[in-house]
């Protein structure tokens, strides 16, 4: 009788040995691959044709000025300066879109400073729009100009946004408009009109799942500074 419990015993311990091993193998694998796995299942590091293509549209060439079709971005991290006659809604949106970029973009952080900014934005009337930025192009309620290295990083960037003429549901999607493609993605497009990139006016206060992919894409590891859209094609294409 000793010894059959004895027995038992050893069996018992045996058994809990293989399942612990086969619990902690289980955790690890877990672990492993759900740290490059999006919430609808892709890699991280994985996009679609229509991702890429509108990536391709967005982040090579420039609205204003000339930015030599290869990628442009920062590479380090973003202090943001608000000048101006800014509403409390204008600090709330600007604070709600940098919290979404720093979700959004690895390897860099995007903050408010109040000394040595490397963003500027301005709150103002149109009528100084052309005193505050030179290179302002009339016509426009919100416009940025951005500045890049002989490497092609963003070093700074100024933004201007009115505060006459539009409404705050309009000055706040500019907000995010202006701020947004000065980070490197200073193009727009007639694809989808719900996007923050839609060449014509519009009011959209959120970014669509596209969206996010663009910046997404932009700001991963593989993406290089002056790189040409094959370069890009060819580190990044399924």
């Amino acid at each position: 009788m000793i010894k059959l419990i004895k027995n038992n015993l050893i069996v018992c311990f045996i058994i809990l040995i293989i399942s612990c091993f086969i619990l902690i193998s289980f955790t690890g694998c877990v672990e492993a691959n759900t740290s490059s796995v999006n919430f609808d299942g892709r890699r991280q590091d994985s996009y679609s044709q229509s991702e890429l293509e509108y990536f391709y549209e967005i982040a090579f060439g420039a609205e204003y000025g000339e930015s030599g079709n290869v990628i442009h971005k920062w590479v380090d991290d973003i202090g943001i300066k608000i000048k101006g006659r800014a509403t409390d809604r204008d600090i709330e949106t600007i604070n709600e879109v940098i919290s979404e970029l720093n979700y959004i973009i690895d390897g860099i952080a995007i903050d408010t400073v109040v000394w040595d900014p490397d963003i500027e934005i301005y709150f103002a009337a149109v009528e100084r729009f052309s005193s505050i930025e030179p290179n302002y192009i009339q016509g426009n309620m919100g416009f940025f100009w951005a500045w890049w290295d002989d490497s092609g990083a963003l070093y700074r960037a100024r933004i201007l946004i009115a505060t006459d003429g539009i409404n705050q549901k309009e000055r706040s999607h500019l907000i995010r408009e202006e701020l947004t493609q000065s980070l490197g993605m200073m193009n727009d497009s007639y694809e989808y009109k719900d996007s923050i990139f839609y060449q014509d006016w519009t009011d959209t206060g959120s970014y669509t799942d596209m969206d996010r992919a663009v910046i997404r894409i932009l700001y991963d590891s593989r993406i290089e500074l002056g790189m040409t859209m094959d370069e890009v094609d060819d580190v990044i294409a399924d």
